[in-house]
């Protein structure tokens, strides 16, 4: 007999999940704990939007399915740069990200410390419109995480933006137009 399965903002619109930031600001990516305290498996998808008043908002960065009863540590990148992330807070599933993200999601290796940190800049960079601040929030979190400097991050970033430019055929003004992460 099969449990059937319910997406993540179903399951918890219906008090059957919770989603738990674990990490602190800067690490990449970040890791959440999703418990389904429910009698259906949990699915979760890559592009999942959670948002937090408390914390940052950040997009899930794997596929992960969540049996009943337990839990599981889920990959995530941060879409708020100028935000810091607050392990312990609360998140809410709401909406998917958009193609691009998903796209730039899909390409990532989560897993591989280079490719993740490629695949957040470019993220941060289609929520900003190609403008991070890197003195605020996670961004300058980042810097203090990874031993780097200011200026290092600014170069990664501006790599970023031209990578980001060149594989989704973006320019200047396109880029700034998009700040919104989900299709509308």
């Amino acid at each position: 007999a099969s449990l059937g399965s319910a997406d993540l903002e179903q399951a918890q619109a219906e008090g059957n999940a919770g989603v738990i930031q674990n990490t602190e600001a800067g690490t990449v990516p970040h890791t959440v704990t999703i418990t389904n305290n429910g009698t259906q498996n949990v699915k979760v998808n890559q592009g999942q939007l959670l948002e937090s008043p408390d914390s940052q908002d950040l997009v899930v960065a794997e596929n992960v399915t969540i049996t009943p009863g337990t839990n599981s540590t889920v990959k995530a990148y941060c879409t708020e740069p100028s935000q810091k992330a607050a392990p312990g807070s609360s998140l809410i599933a709401n909406q998917t990200a958009n193609t691009l993200v998903l796209t730039i999601i899909q390409a990532s290796a989560p897993s591989d410390a280079a490719s993740a940190r490629q695949a957040q800049l470019k993220i941060w960079n289609l929520k900003t419109g190609g403008e991070v601040d890197p003195y605020t929030g996670e961004a300058a979190a980042l810097v203090q995480t990874s031993k780097s400097s200011y200026y290092q991050l600014q170069q990664d970033l501006s790599t970023a933006r031209d990578n980001l430019s060149s594989q989704f055929n973006l320019n200047n003004e396109t880029l700034k137009n998009m700040q919104n992460l989900v299709d509308t």
